[in-house]
């Protein structure tokens, strides 16, 4: 670890997303969770709405039985999505043909795409935000 500030910041990120400390942060020392924030030198270790909803994330799929490097690399993809479109509504780690997984952002839930395939992982995205907000109008986690 780098520093107390460091771990106290994961560690506040944690509580608010329902994920195991010791097991993220042993993620992110063998280097499989590439979106965390504040990894470049001289950036500040805050966690915004988008660096939540991946940690979340990463925390369900160690509940369904991911690995943690794995966890961690899908997590990081969607935090790549949830990044490059803001106003996703859902998002979902689906089978393909080949037998590889892609993760799927979708914005609008009515319209009917491979996220949509009975061999997925979906996530509400408005659902989660919802969730990371309860019990108290919490602000996003950031260094003591």
């Amino acid at each position: 670890m780098t520093s107390a500030r460091f771990d106290l910041a994961i560690a506040e990120a944690c509580r608010i997303a329902q994920v195991p400390y010791e097991e993220f942060v042993a993620t992110v020392m063998a280097g499989g969770y590439s979106c965390l924030p504040g990894v470049v030198p001289g950036s500040p270790r805050r966690f915004d709405e988008t660096d939540m909803l991946a940690l979340y994330i990463y925390g369900r799929l160690l509940a369904f039985g991911f690995g943690g490097l794995r966890a961690g690399e899908y997590a990081s993809r969607a935090h790549a999505g949830l990044a490059a479109e803001p106003r996703a509504q859902s998002i979902s780690i689906a089978l393909t043909s080949d037998g590889g997984k892609r993760v799927v952002i979708e914005q609008d839930l009515q319209r009917p795409t491979a996220a949509m395939l009975p061999e997925r992982i979906h996530f509400d995205i408005a659902a989660i935000r919802r969730q990371l907000q309860q019990p108290t109008e919490r602000s996003t986690a950031e260094p003591a």
